[in-house]
């Protein structure tokens, strides 16, 4: 039996906008043929990564980790992830977060209850990181949660730090293969402050077509300003996920296996 596969790193983004500044990084250098979602092979010959972008919402993500966990064949080797890490935007939990914090999950768990351990990294080396990490339970649920008091019973409830979307459907894929998985989020909106229905709406697809973001705001003119804090917010968080991200990924092998 043939057991050469490419064994790089993956990194999971849902948005493009999450990625932005992680390919000034990490620069892409030849796109995955077949994939089912954008995914890129990227950074330098020593570290090499597959980025992948699945798009928003729970079958998406169950696509694309079904494809990465499937031994997909770059040319005629199988692509074999050495782990799955998923990266990207989350909202706030605790009161003393802010726009731009990032959180490495120690496990995660979906609105039911069921619960996964997040394997990757394990221990972090001792001293300061920057970005500085907190460690905590990431909550996944299906929607956007844009209340800052359901944010809170959320985060009371399942006793979690930070919420995204497509996280546990990656973490419990992996748990099935065995493959090892880590997830680290960054704050893209602070637990205090809301994300109006007609907001909530306009993004529930992770992109926005023109002509009805254009409907939505006529509807609802003051979507402008908060249309301008998410934007100014998301570039932030994007950057400081990218800065993160590439301390994660040159830990030393004995943390990375």
């Amino acid at each position: 039996m043939n057991d050469i596969a490419i064994t790089d790193a993956c990194v999971v983004f849902a948005l493009r906008r999450e990625s932005l500044f992680f390919f000034h990084e990490f620069p892409r250098q030849q796109r995955f043929a077949g994939a089912p979602c954008p995914a890129w092979f990227c950074g330098p010959t020593w570290l090499t990564v597959l980025a992948v972008e699945t798009g928003v919402g729970n079958d998406a993500a169950d696509k694309a980790v079904q494809w990465l966990l499937g031994n997909p064949p770059f040319g005629n080797v199988p692509y074999r992830p050495k782990f799955i890490l998923s990266a990207g935007f989350s909202g706030a939990l605790r009161a003393d977060q802010r726009v731009g914090d990032l959180v490495l999950a120690t496990e995660v768990i979906d609105a039911v209850g069921n619960v996964w351990p997040a394997t990757w990294p394990g221990d972090l080396p001792a001293g300061d990181w920057r970005p500085p990490l907190t460690r905590g339970r990431l909550l996944a649920v299906p929607t956007l949660v844009g209340d800052p008091d359901e944010k809170r019973r959320l985060g009371e409830q399942h006793d979690a730090v930070a919420v995204d979307m497509e996280t546990a459907v990656l973490a419990r894929a992996c748990q099935k293969k065995g493959v090892p998985f880590g997830a680290l989020r960054v704050i893209s909106d602070a637990l205090t402050t809301p994300l109006s229905p007609q907001l909530v709406d306009v993004l529930k697809t992770g992109r926005v077509a023109p002509l009805r973001l254009a409907a939505a705001v006529l509807r609802s003119p003051q979507l402008v300003g908060a249309l301008w804090r998410l934007s100014r917010d998301t570039r932030h968080a994007a950057r400081q996920l990218a800065l993160g991200l590439s301390e994660l990924l040159t830990l030393g092998p004995p943390l990375a296996a």
